[in-house]
């Protein structure tokens, strides 16, 4: 088995399937700004720490000096690792006097010299203008046998965009292609493994940041999930917290389910997602992510309604997240949720509104196949999970959801309200459950003091009392 070098970004380390693999050559491709010097650096420095020793190529006019005083802001660097582990060479004289062949012979010199296992060339295009087509395609041809014969990882960074059969990118190895994108007012970063020999990749987009830790990179969760069917569990039952609920849902929700409640502003969904994390015990505890509310104003709201989060909080038993719906990166989100649902071992769920999910992707239409992942993966944590959505509809017959919007849970309860006699009374209903007997009744229900009850809270004149 050939031995793999960390590309010093965990997220592309599970991209490239471990890595780089030693005597190999990869090309970086991306427009200037992509972020190709501060991962080619990125990887030299995760290198250095792990052991060995990096060289640093550059064909570009601008000095070694000045893009150290830029990288050496990133949290990766250290000034300890040069000179020696690390070096950095101007090869841009070179290449202007001796062409190609002089480029040649002075990377083959600094490799054996530094005894360097990790090598970057930036500013590959420099190259490539100074010879012809022919000239430069036996240029990377020469380059690649010169990885694998000194049994290093040689990095190309490139900004030149060439059509995908282009001689160079099926001699390399590998080929990493770093974008931008402006989706009407929004950045958007990707990168894409297009290439990995011998690896197993995780292929199509997947978004990144670039920050003073370096660059992270957030593989979609749906590319994450394992071929393997999970193993069949014995059916449980997991209760809402409320009895009369349960029932209507023959015995509560099914354990390691995914139950999505939808309805407009104001019909009680957050409730009755406190209900349900409410029941949270050391043997089950909870997890909640919000996104418009805060913890603060959680735990208050919690409180009007006799529930002690407070006190759960306090021991352990149950986790609060907020994060606000501003511009996030949803496949961070998913994944640090399943990190911390393993973490404190949670047995419930609850994401209170994947609106906020749905309006940070880049293309909503996604959400589904998102959605549909985050849930297997937190079934295989043994969770059951409980989202909230908000509908613009209020009517009773107007707020049932779409095939594509219930296809994405196993369960669906839509909460709305009606508005007759000068009142206002709000109803349940339970439009889907897999493998379960449930009432398909619409029911009416009140919020009080004690938080959410089946029941009707109005009387309207001439009317049946509600059973």
């Amino acid at each position: 088995m050939v031995a793999k070098i960390s590309t010093g970004v965990e997220g592309l380390d599970r991209l490239t399937g471990g890595g780089f693999l030693r005597g190999s050559a990869y090309i970086v491709q991306g427009p200037p700004g992509a972020g190709k010097t501060i991962l080619a650096n990125q990887f030299c420095f995760a290198h250095v720490r792990a052991g060995g020793r990096a060289l640093y190529m550059s064909l570009l006019a601008e000095s070694s000096a000045r893009m150290l005083n830029y990288v050496g802001q990133m949290a990766f660097f250290d000034s300890s690792a040069l000179p020696g582990r690390m070096e950095y060479i101007s090869a841009y004289g070179v290449l202007e006097r001796e062409g190609l062949p002089g480029l040649y012979k002075l990377i083959q010199h600094e490799l054996k010299r530094h005894e360097a296992t990790a090598m970057v060339l930036d500013g590959t295009f420099v190259a490539q203008s100074t010879a012809s087509e022919q000239e430069f395609r036996a240029f990377i041809h020469t380059l690649q046998g010169v990885a694998s014969m000194a049994n290093a990882v040689l990095m190309m960074l490139t900004h030149q965009a060439r059509e995908a059969s282009s001689p160079e990118y099926t001699m390399v190895d590998g080929w990493i292609q770093i974008s931008n994108e402006t989706l009407d007012y929004r950045a958007v970063q990707n990168i894409q493994v297009r290439k990995h020999r011998g690896a197993q990749i995780l292929g199509g987009k997947h978004q990144l940041r670039i920050s003073e830790r370096g660059i992270e990179v957030f593989p979609r969760i749906e590319s994450c999930i394992s071929n393997v069917p999970p193993p069949l569990h014995e059916l449980s039952s997991i209760s809402t917290g409320l009895g009369d609920l349960d029932r209507l849902l023959g015995d509560g929700l099914p354990g390691e389910s995914a139950t999505l409640v939808l309805g407009s502003t104001g019909t009680g969904k957050t409730t009755l997602g406190l209900h349900f994390v409410a029941q949270a015990t050391h043997e089950s505890p909870a997890l909640l992510l919000s996104f418009y509310e805060s913890p603060a104003r959680l735990l208050a709201r919690a409180g009007q309604l006799g529930f002690d989060l407070k006190h759960l909080v306090e021991q352990d038993v149950l986790r609060l997240l907020w994060l606000a719906p501003a511009e996030l990166i949803v496949d961070e989100i998913a994944h640090d949720i399943v990190r911390q649902v393993k973490e404190i071992g949670a047995k419930r769920v609850f994401i209170d509104g994947i609106i906020a999910l749905r309006d940070s992707l880049p293309h909503r239409s996604r959400l589904p196949y998102l959605i549909n992942a985050l849930s297997l993966q937190l079934r295989a944590c043994g969770a059951t999970v409980l989202y909230t959505q908000e509908s613009t509809e209020l009517e009773v017959d107007t707020a049932m959801p779409s095939d594509e919007l219930s296809a994405m849970v196993d369960n669906v309860l839509v909460l709305n309200v009606s508005r007759r006699h000068h009142a206002t009374q709000r109803y349940i209903s339970v439009v889907k459950m897999r493998d379960r007997n449930f009432d398909p009744h619409i029911h009416p229900f009140y919020i009080g003091k004690h938080g959410l009850a089946l029941g009707s809270d109005i009387r309207i004149p001439g009317a049946e009392p509600a059973n």
